[in-house]
C-alpha cells in the first residue's frame, strides 16, 4: 500500500503525529530557516506595534515566503486592518481560515471581523464550524464567550498575537502614555478634517475628569480638551472637543449634503462598553433611518444597535457612506443628531473626503450611489472614536 508523502506508516502508531505544517510544507523541518522566520515575525510585530504599517507589511510578506502558515497570514490581516483596509483584510482572512482549517485562532479572527462588519449570522456560522473541528481550541472558545454578548469585548488570548482582535494603541505626536487609571466612557465622532471631536455631554464632566483622549478605530490616539469659550451644541447635549495634535483626515467620510430620508438605509457605529482603555474595532449596524421629530429635537435613529453594553456617540453614515449624524442616547431608543445641525453651528466642521479608499476591482455598488457594508466600515474605522478619560479621585 502506498504511503502518502509526510504521513506516518501504519507500524509507527506509537510516534507523535506530524503537524499539518510539517505535512504540507516541509520547510518547517529546517531549523535555520525557521529561526530566521521567527526573527522576521518578531520584527514585523514590533513594526506594527509602532504604527510602521508599510514596513510591517513588507516584513510579514518576507516571512510568508519562508513558510505557508496561519500566524504569518494573520499578521498580514492585522496589517491591512491597521491601514484601514477592512475589505482587503476580510477577504484575505477568509483565505487564511479556509486554507488553515487546523488553526482555531484563524477561524476566530475571521468570525470576529465578520461580526464587526455587521455580518452576525455568517460570523456565528464560521465560529460554529471552527469549534466543530477544534472543540477545545482556547481562542475559539474565548470568541464564543465574547459572542454571547450583543457587543463583544476582546480580552485575554483575543488580544495576543498573532490573532489580536483589536488595533494597536498608537499615540500621535510626542505624548506620554495613557495611564492605567484611564477608561473608555463613550463613543464619539471625528469631524473638521481631524481637528474636532463630538461626544455626548453626559459622558464627559470636565469637573470630574483629569485628562481626556480620543482614539479612532485604527488605534490612533490623541489628547483632547473642552473649548470652554464656546459650546454651540450644548443644547443637544453634545460637547465639542479640540484635538492636539489632530488625527489624520485621510479617508474620512464627507458630510452628507442633506439629511437622510426616513426609511432610507444607513449604517451606525458603536463601541462595546468596557472597564479599561483597551483599543477596539467598532461594531457596525445596518438598518433604516427613523422618523423626524418636530422642532429641533434629534430624530429617532431607527437603525437597530445593541442598546445594552454599547457606548453611544458613534457616527452614522447614509447609504452612500457619507457622514449623516451621530448616535445619541434616548429615553426609550437611540436618537440621532443630524450632521446638518452641527454644520450650521460649527462652520469649520464641514469636511470633504480626502484620499478615499479606492473600491476593490470588481466591487459591486448598489443603485443610487449606495455602497456595500464592508466599504462603509472603512469610513467608520476612521471616524468612530473612543472617548477615554482619567477620572478625578
Amino acid at each position: 500500500m502506498a504511503v502518502l508523502a509526510g504521513a506516518l506508516p501504519a507500524h509507527a502508531g506509537a510516534q507523535e503525529p506530524r503537524s499539518a505544517a510539517a505535512i504540507t510544507d516541509f520547510r518547517v523541518n529546517d531549523p535555520a530557516q525557521m529561526d530566521a522566520r521567527a526573527k522576521l515575525l518578531a520584527r514585523a510585530e514590533g513594526e506594527l506595534a509602532r504604527g510602521e504599517v508599510s514596513a510591517a507589511n513588507d516584513t510579514f510578506e518576507r516571512a510568508a515566503m519562508m513558510l505557508h502558515a496561519p500566524d504569518t497570514e494573520m499578521g498580514l490581516v492585522r496589517t491591512y486592518m491597521q491601514a484601514g483596509q477592512y475589505r482587503k483584510a476580510l477577504a484575505f482572512c477568509a483565505h487564511v481560515a479556509g486554507a488553515h482549517l487546523e488553526s482555531g485562532p484563524a477561524g476566530g479572527l475571521y468570525a470576529w471581523l465578520l461580526r464587526a462588519g455587521g455580518q452576525n449570522e455568517f460570523a456565528d456560522r464560521v465560529l460554529r464550524e471552527t469549534l466543530a473541528r477544534l472543540p477545545q481550541d482556547p481562542v475559539a472558545l474565548e470568541v464564543r464567550r465574547a459572542f454571547a454578548s450583543p457587543t463583544p469585548v476582546a480580552t485575554g488570548a483575543m488580544l495576543q498575537t498573532p490573532q489580536r482582535m483589536a488595533p494597536q494603541p498608537l499615540l500621535m505626536g510626542d505624548q506620554p502614555p495613557i495611564t492605567e487609571a484611564a477608561r473608555v466612557v463613550s463613543g464619539g465622532v471625528l469631524i473638521a478634517n481631524g481637528t474636532l471631536a463630538l461626544v455626548p455631554s453626559a459622558a464627559l464632566r470636565p469637573d470630574a475628569t483629569q485628562a481626556i483622549w480620543v482614539r479612532d478605530g485604527l488605534g490612533r490616539t490623541t489628547r483632547a480638551h473642552v473649548d470652554s469659550a464656546t459650546q454651540p451644541l450644548a443644547s443637544y447635549a453634545v460637547t465639542v472637543l479640540r484635538l492636539n495634535p489632530p488625527l489624520p483626515s485621510e479617508g474620512l467620510p464627507a458630510l452628507a449634503p442633506r439629511d437622510p430620508f426616513a426609511g432610507s438605509a444607513g449604517f451606525a457605529f458603536e463601541y462595546a462598553a468596557q472597564q479599561d482603555a483597551t483599543p477596539a474595532w467598532p461594531w457596525l449596524s445596518q438598518g433604516f433611518f427613523g422618523t423626524l421629530q418636530s422642532g429641533d429635537a434629534p430624530r429617532k435613529l431607527g437603525i437597530g444597535i445593541g442598546v445594552a453594553g454599547t457606548t453611544h456617540g458613534g457616527p452614522v453614515l447614509d447609504a452612500a457612506g457619507r457622514l449623516a449624524g451621530m448616535v445619541l442616547p434616548g429615553r426609550d431608543e437611540p436618537m440621532m443628531l443630524a450632521a446638518s445641525r452641527w454644520a450650521e453651528a460649527l462652520p469649520e466642521s464641514s469636511q470633504v473626503a480626502k484620499a478615499p479608499v479606492a473600491p476593490q476591482a470588481g466591487a459591486i455598488t448598489r443603485p443610487g450611489g449606495a455602497i456595500p457594508s464592508d466599504e462603509a466600515y472603512e469610513g467608520g474605522l476612521r471616524s468612530a472614536l473612543q472617548l477615554i478619560v482619567v477620572p478625578l479621585k
